[in-house]
């Protein structure tokens, strides 16, 4: 089964020289670990929303928290027995907090596959994160249009898969606190916006931006625009 994992700061973190190389390594060699990026400061996150008629675009994220995405991996597990393995030898554990998410798979029709990624050296500039949004007008997206923006992206190039999750309901936390390991059910963070799935998006800040605006889940939620940190010199 897959696991998004959303690897979260955590000011109440403590201190490790893990090596999270090492970690990375160990989960690729068991074929269990797909793939996985950081992504760049939260301060540079850019927040979409679509209401009536109207795209909102804001800089930075939809809240302000000190709990947030640092980095997401995605996983190959057994059961959540094996993720929360998985989870709780992650260096950022101790430092910080990961949230494990189960993949729930959408069908959507032919020609809205995934394009495939090269484990970690992603096609896509940014990742987009697609929240829920209790505040906004109740708006159902139409599985035909999801569809009809997921090729229209395949077709530009902005659009290069994504991942729809199981709720927040199904959240697990995972932490090492004094050596200990701590598990909880529930998100990364006490927030009702919760994440309900991620895409891959190429292209300039600005293109990205309009594809995303054009998401129906825009419509009734938040789209959160983060760049992947691809810079390690």
């Amino acid at each position: 089964m897959k696991y998004v994992l959303f690897v979260a700061a955590d000011p109440a973190g403590e201190p490790t020289d893990e090596n999270p190389e090492a970690w990375v390594e160990k989960w690729n060699d068991r074929g269990v670990r797909v793939e996985g990026m950081p992504l760049r400061s939260v301060a540079e996150t850019r927040t979409v929303r679509v209401r009536e008629d109207q795209v909102l675009v804001t800089d930075g994220p939809f809240a302000e928290t000190t709990e947030w995405i640092a980095g997401y991996d995605l996983i190959e597990a057994a059961d959540l027995d094996e993720a929360i393995e998985v989870a709780a030898s992650h260096p950022m554990a101790t430092s910080g907090r990961i949230e494990i998410r189960p993949v729930e798979p959408l069908d959507l029709g032919p020609g809205t596959g995934n394009v495939p990624h090269e484990g970690d050296a992603p096609a896509a500039r940014f990742l987009g994160l697609l929240r829920s949004d209790p505040s906004a007008p109740l708006f159902t997206p139409d599985p035909a249009a999801v569809a009809d923006w997921v090729r229209e992206g395949l077709a530009s190039g902005r659009y290069l898969g994504g991942e729809h999750l199981r709720p927040v309901q199904d959240a697990t936390l995972v932490r090492r606190r004094g050596g200990k390991l701590l598990i909880s059910d529930g998100p990364y963070t006490d927030v009702p916006e919760w994440v309900s799935g991620i895409v891959f998006i190429d292209g300039e800040g600005e293109e990205a931006i309009d594809y995303l605006s054009r998401c129906p889940m825009a419509r009734s939620g938040i789209a959160e625009l983060r760049e992947f940190w691809t810079d390690f010199a």
